[in-house]
């Protein structure tokens, strides 16, 4: 599933934009935990978002579009089957 989504992911950025390294931010400062999300040898980033306890509870995932916010950000699109 890891390989297809990769896959998935190179060939709609290949069409419409060059993935490249996100600019540095910062993690939030307070109590807690910061979840770090890992896309091996593209990004590193703290994420606030909602988490599953494992991704088999997700289902399929499709990218259904790559949106260019600004010349070095892009928001991925993802849906889910799950």
């Amino acid at each position: 599933m890891k390989t297809t989504i990769l896959r998935r992911m190179a060939e709609l950025s290949s069409r419409r934009a060059v993935l490249g390294r996100s600019m540095s931010v910062q993690p939030p400062r307070g109590l807690g935990r910061v979840r770090i999300l890992d896309i091996e040898g593209v990004d590193l980033q703290p994420c606030g978002g909602t988490h599953v306890a494992n991704t088999a509870e997700v289902g399929s995932v499709v990218v259904t579009k790559i949106e260019k916010k600004s010349a070095m950000t892009r928001r991925v699109v993802l849906g889910f089957s799950g």
